[in-house]
Formats: C-alpha cells, structure tokens, sequence
C-alpha cells in the first residue's frame, strides 16, 4: 500500500555532464505529470513519462531535471575570419600610410577583440539518455520508497479506525434491538395512562410496534456495515493500488451509517452512529492519500 505523497531526488555525472531530477508527488484522482527539463532534453520527455507511468499509478508528480556541464570541451573556439580580415586591411593601410614596419603574426591574431569567439559544443545525445535514465531512475526508487513508507503508516492508521468502526458496529447490533421494546413499554404506558380502567387492545398496539420495529429496523444495515469492514480490512493488506476500491467502500460504508442515524430513534443509539460517522470521516480523509 502506497501514499500518493513523496519525494524523490536522483543524481547522476559522466566526464563532468551532471543531471538531477527531483520528483515531487501529493494526492490526485489519476496521474497528472508535470515535467519541467532544459531544452536539450526535449528529444527525452516521451521517455520520461513512459518511466514514470510504468512505476506509479495515481497522484500529482512535478518533475524538475537541471543539467550542468563543467566538462573541459563544452566550450569550442572559432576565427572569425570577417573580424580578423578587416584587422589586416586595417594594419596595411596604416603602413601605407605612415610607413609604418612590422609583420603580424598569428599570436598577434589571436590577441585582436573579438578575433577569437567561443562556441557552445552541443551534447551528445546518448550521453544525455544515460544520464537522464540513471538519475530518474533513482529518483522513481527514492520517491515510491517515500510512498512506501507513507503508505505503511496510512495503513496502521486505517487499521486502527476501522476496528474502531467495527467495535461501534458491535455495540449498535446489542443497542438497536432494545430500541423496539422500550417504544413497547412507553407505548403501552402512555395508553394504560390513557384509557385509565378500560382494557388495552392487545391486538392494535402489537400492530403499532410492529409498524415502528419496521420503520427503525437496521439489521440489514449492520449486516452489509460488517460486510463493508471485512472488505476494507481485506483490501489493506494488499499490495496493488487500492486507492479507487477504498474509496468506493468509504462511501457505502458512509451510505450505511447515515441510514443507521436516520432510523435511530434512541439518544444512545444516535450517540453510536455519530461516533462511527467521526471515524469515517477520518478515515476518508487518510483515504485521499493511498494510491
């Protein structure tokens, strides 16, 4: 089980050519990337998410890759031939002129402004692969390791909130029941106080309370609650992505306990749904996160 939060970084150098890519990655309904590189790696991008869709399945994931190159030939010199020539004509000119003696040499040459430019050698692009693939590979182990590790305490947590679900289950199965006898009693009660001397017709208020035991009956509920658990519980220990059938069975389990509250005519009865609710909502939230 996975959290859909994490973080990754992965580095990786050849010959003074350096790559880095971080992975950022929070909660998403499916797998949105967003990948941001130099332009020299545009020819890579396809590669990238193909990487990143094989290894993750949900969730917002920024991609940062930076590149530096510090190697001794990433710079190439040139002659500008055009500047050099106008130099020479220049220098003849003014022995002409003034009579002026000296020959230039080609050091002198290569000392004139702008005789001289630098230019950028483009990367090799095999080069530039290797370097992407072995940083964002590492960079995809460290971020679903973070997930992992997310993903571990998320499932304890859930663990735990769903026992406490399943222990409110309990106690509503031993309430509910109790529900119906105590309308029986306060029924029969307030008709005794009534009708003072004359006889309770047995007959209509057995019907009375069996109208009420059909209107506040959850047995069918708690039936498919316990259900729903035993799912939930199922679905944490594996080891797929469950994120979708989690969150389908949060929702009918939510279904069942507002059904159980909209029935529940009895303050400790009531009381055991809110709470159940409370952890719900809870473990709704968590379930935002998983994978």
């Amino acid at each position: 089980m996975n959290s859909m939060t994490g973080y990754g970084k992965g580095e990786c150098t050849i010959e003074g050519k350096k790559v880095v890519v971080e992975l950022k990655s929070v909660n998403n309904r499916f797998l949105d990337l967003n990948i941001k590189m130099p332009r020299v790696f545009n020819f890579a991008e396809d590669f990238v998410r193909k990487s990143l869709q094989e290894r993750l399945s949900r969730g917002h994931v920024d991609v940062f890759v930076t590149y530096e190159d510090h190697s001794v030939n990433r710079i190439g010199l040139a002659l500008d031939y055009a500047v050099v020539q106008n130099y020479v004509k220049m220098a003849e000119a003014l022995q002409r002129e003034f009579g002026l003696a000296g020959d230039l040499t080609a050091y002198d040459v290569l000392r004139l402004k702008d005789a001289v430019v630098e230019q950028t050698v483009d990367a090799d692009e095999g080069q530039l692969s290797l370097l992407l693939s072995v940083a964002l590979s590492a960079a995809i182990d460290n971020l679903c390791a973070m997930r992992a590790k997310e993903g571990e305490a998320l499932q304890l947590d859930l663990q735990s909130r769903l026992a406490t679900v399943a222990a409110y289950t309990d106690e509503v199965s031993v309430v509910a029941p109790t529900v119906v006898e105590e309308y029986r009693q306060r029924l029969r009660e307030r008709v005794a106080e009534a009708l003072g001397e004359v006889p309770v017709d047995e007959a209509r208020l057995l019907n009375e309370v069996c109208v009420y035991s059909d209107h506040v009956n959850i047995d069918e509920e708690i039936t498919r609650m316990r259900s729903h658990i035993g799912q939930f519980a199922a679905l944490l220990q594996q080891d797929i992505p469950v994120g979708r059938k989690a969150d389908f069975l949060m929702q009918e389990m939510n279904r069942e306990a507002n059904t159980m509250g909209s029935k529940a005519n009895n303050a400790a009865l009531l009381t055991l749904v809110v709470n159940m609710k409370n952890e719900l909502e809870k473990m709704r939230e968590q379930i935002q996160n998983l994978e």
